[in-house]
């Protein structure tokens, strides 16, 4: 977190990747094929662009609302 409130972008870069690593290993240990993962969260964020591409705002508690948001 202090990366973020440093702003230092190339230990976020860094801390992210490790952090992503760390996902997978738990994924991995649980028998959770990563590409799944991966698949869900590029659905997430084709739907939040194709929202807004049709001027739809996800807004928690709004006009639309889906797990699906990033």
């Amino acid at each position: 977190m202090l990366d973020v409130m440093i702003n230092d972008r190339p230990a976020l870069v860094r801390d992210s990747a490790a952090f992503i690593v760390f996902l997978e290993r738990i994924w991995k240990a649980r028998d959770i094929d990563a590409a799944l993962v991966w698949e869900e969260l590029d659905e997430r964020i084709r739907l939040a662009d194709e929202l807004r591409a049709n001027g739809i705002r996800p807004y928690k508690g709004g006009r639309f609302r889906s797990t699906k948001l990033p």
